[in-house]
C-alpha cells in the first residue's frame, strides 16, 4: 500500500474504489477555516503571498513588492493505493484536481500565482450520485495502466491539466490564457495520437483540433475548422512574432479592440473543449458531456 497526503481540499472525501482510498486528515473544518480568513484570499480565490528576503548578517526580514509566486496551502487527504507508487499517486492526485475543478498537489508548494479555494471552480462539471468521482478517478487509473509502458502519455496529461487550470488565473492576460489554451489543446493530440501508438507530429496544426473532435463524435467548432484558421492564426502569429492581434503580447485581448461577437468568445469556448477532450480520454463513459456544445456557460451534471 502507497500513500501520500495533498490538498488543499475544502470538503471531506471518504471512499474505496477498487484499488484506491481516498480519506479525510483531521481538522479539516479548523484548516478551511483558516485558509478562508488568510490575507491572500479575494473571492474564492487565494493569491501567492508577498516573497520576503532576510538579511543574514542582521536576520531582519524586509517584505517585497512582488509575490513568491510559487506557494503552498495546508494538506487536507489521504490517496492510497494499493499497488501503486509515488509517481501514480502524483498523477491520480492531478486527475482528481481536474474531476473536482480544484487545484490539488502532494507537494508542499505545488501552487502558482493563485489557486481557488473553492471546489467547481476550474471545471463546469457537478458530479451527481455517491460514487461518481471514485468511479472517474477509476477511469485514471485505469489509464495509467493502459499507458505504463509509455510514460510520456501520462506526464503530459498533467501538463494539459496544469495548462488548463492556468489558463483560468483570474489575472491571466488575453495572449497568457490563449496560449495555455493552445497549450492544453496541442497536449491532448499528442496524447490522442501516442497513446495509439501513432506519431503526435504528423498532420499539421490547423487540422489537430478538427481531428480531435472527429475522434471523439463531436461537432467542430467554426473556430476549429481548418479553413478558418481562427487560431492557429493567432498561435502562429503570437509565438513567431510576438504579437497578439497585432498587439505587443499583452497590449490586446481576445480579438483585439474591434472585434465583432463571436469571437471575443473563443477562448471559454476552448477552455470548454479541452475539458470534454480530457473526459474523453480519460474514457470516462459520459459521451453525452464529451458531444455536449462548447458555447455555452452552464454546468453539466454527470452520473457514472
Amino acid at each position: 500500500m502507497t500513500a501520500a497526503n495533498f490538498g488543499y481540499c475544502p470538503k471531506p472525501l471518504d471512499w474505496t474504489h477498487g484499488n484506491i482510498s481516498v480519506t479525510t486528515l483531521p481538522d479539516l473544518v479548523q484548516t478551511v477555516e483558516a485558509v478562508a480568513s488568510s490575507l491572500g484570499v479575494e473571492g474564492e480565490w487565494i493569491y501567492a503571498p508577498p516573497a520576503r528576503t532576510r538579511d543574514i548578517f542582521s536576520d531582519a526580514t524586509t517584505e517585497q513588492p512582488y509575490s513568491t509566486r510559487v506557494f503552498g496551502l495546508p494538506q487536507t487527504h489521504t490517496i492510497e493505493h494499493a499497488t501503486g507508487d509515488e509517481e501514480r499517486l502524483n498523477f491520480l492526485v492531478w486527475c482528481l484536481s481536474f474531476l473536482l475543478g480544484i487545484r490539488l498537489t502532494t507537494t508542499e508548494a505545488g501552487f502558482l500565482d493563485a489557486t481557488p479555494i473553492k471546489c467547481g471552480k476550474l471545471n463546469e462539471i457537478v458530479w451527481c450520485g455517491r460514487d461518481s468521482v471514485a468511479k472517474a478517478l477509476d477511469c485514471a487509473d485505469r489509464f495509467w495502466i493502459a499507458n505504463v509502458d509509455r510514460p510520456r502519455v501520462t506526464k503530459a496529461l498533467t501538463g494539459i491539466i496544469h495548462s488548463y487550470f492556468l489558463a483560468q488565473n483570474p489575472t491571466a492576460l488575453g495572449f497568457e490564457r490563449f496560449t495555455y489554451l493552445y497549450v492544453a489543446l496541442e497536449g491532448c493530440h499528442f496524447v490522442y495520437r501516442t497513446s495509439l501508438g501513432q506519431n503526435p507530429r504528423s498532420g499539421t496544426h490547423s487540422d489537430r483540433i478538427a481531428a480531435l473532435c472527429s475522434a471523439f463524435n463531436r461537432q467542430v467548432p467554426a473556430w476549429a475548422d481548418p479553413s478558418a484558421r481562427t487560431v492557429v492564426d493567432r498561435r502562429n502569429e503570437t509565438l513567431h512574432e510576438g504579437l497578439f492581434f497585432d498587439e505587443p503580447l499583452g497590449f490586446a485581448g481576445f480579438g483585439g479592440s474591434r472585434h465583432q461577437p463571436p469571437i471575443g468568445h473563443v477562448p471559454s469556448q476552448m477552455e470548454a473543449l479541452v475539458a470534454r477532450l480530457l473526459v474523453a480520454l480519460l474514457d470516462i463513459p459520459a459521451s453525452a458531456y464529451i458531444q455536449s456544445p462548447v458555447n455555452t456557460r452552464q454546468r453539466h451534471g454527470l452520473t457514472l
